[in-house]
Parts: C-alpha cells; sequence; structure tokens
C-alpha cells in the first residue's frame, strides 16, 4: 500500500480552499475528449479551454467535426 505524506490531505484541501476563495478554481477542468478526460488548468484568457492539449485532442475533435460535415 502507498503511505500517505503527513499533511497531504490538508494541504490539499488547503489548496482547495484557497483556489475557491480567490476564483482560479473553476479554472480546473476535465478536456472534452471521451477518450482522454484528463484535468488540466485553463490559463486561456476568457477560460473557455476546451482540451487539455490544442495539439492532440482539440485536432482530433475538430478532425471530426470536420469530416461529419463533408460526408
Amino acid at each position: 500500500p502507498v503511505e500517505e505524506e503527513p499533511g497531504l490531505t490538508a494541504r490539499i484541501a488547503a489548496a482547495i480552499a484557497a483556489a475557491s476563495a480567490d476564483g482560479t478554481w473553476a479554472r480546473l477542468k476535465a478536456c472534452e475528449a471521451a477518450d482522454c478526460r484528463w484535468a488540466y488548468y485553463d490559463r486561456s484568457p476568457a477560460g473557455r479551454r476546451r482540451w487539455c492539449s490544442m495539439s492532440v485532442c482539440g485536432a482530433r475533435a475538430k478532425m471530426r467535426t470536420y469530416r461529419a460535415r463533408r460526408a
């Protein structure tokens, strides 16, 4: 079994509380790609990023949309 580092849970809880208080918690998101679902921090100016990586997940999603329109 993995041993928990002393105070780890408390540090995580404190980080969540601080992020909630300063409004940055909403920028922690899950990738919208069904085959990915990685968590990432949205640093985009508008806070509207959808994928963990535009070069991988975003490109795949856009290609699927493009091919569906062309079919």
